[in-house]
């Protein structure tokens, strides 16, 4: 089934970052907290990592592609999702320097490393009977549809 992060979905990830989870084959989990982010398709989220950040689950990274990440800061509770897929490193080239220079530009990050997560799997971590439901069973549609009867917030982006 087709994944699509809707707005409510990106606003929250771009407007507070995420915290990217990842496991040794072993299961040993890592986090780091990916500060910038930005979405770059309907599936895909783009974080750029300064070198400690990055360094912190580069290991488990390496043998493990999936990623598993949440949103920071307020939003775990009123953007309550869980997004799940498969990451990959850049850490030069064109799709390396759009990102560093957005993330340098917006929060002063000195990118060693941007990891693209290709969102495959979408989950509900909102308190109660929902919690754990799969979001990304539904149809784009339904999930928009699904969240409007929820939230009526969505975060905006401080402009300069």
């Amino acid at each position: 089934m087709t994944v699509k992060l809707t707005e409510r979905m990106q606003a929250w990830i771009e407007t507070m970052g995420c915290h990217l989870c990842v496991a040794t084959p072993q299961g040993v989990p890592y986090v780091t907290l990916g500060r910038f982010a930005s979405v770059t398709a309907d599936d895909e989220v783009a974080f750029a990592l300064a070198q400690d950040e990055y360094g912190i689950i580069s290991t488990a990274l390496k043998t493990n592609p999936w990623v598993a990440l949440g949103v920071s800061k307020q939003g775990g509770i009123r953007a309550s999702f869980q997004f799940k897929g498969i990451g990959r490193v850049v850490t030069q080239g064109p799709l390396f320097t759009g990102i560093a220079a957005e993330a340098k530009e917006a929060q002063g990050i000195d990118t060693y490393a941007v990891i693209y997560v290709k969102v495959s799997e979408i989950y509900c971590t909102k308190p109660g009977a929902e919690a754990g439901q799969r979001l990304d069973m539904m149809t784009p549609d339904e999930v928009c549809e699904w969240e409007k009867k929820r939230w009526q917030d969505i975060p905006r982006k401080n402009t300069k």
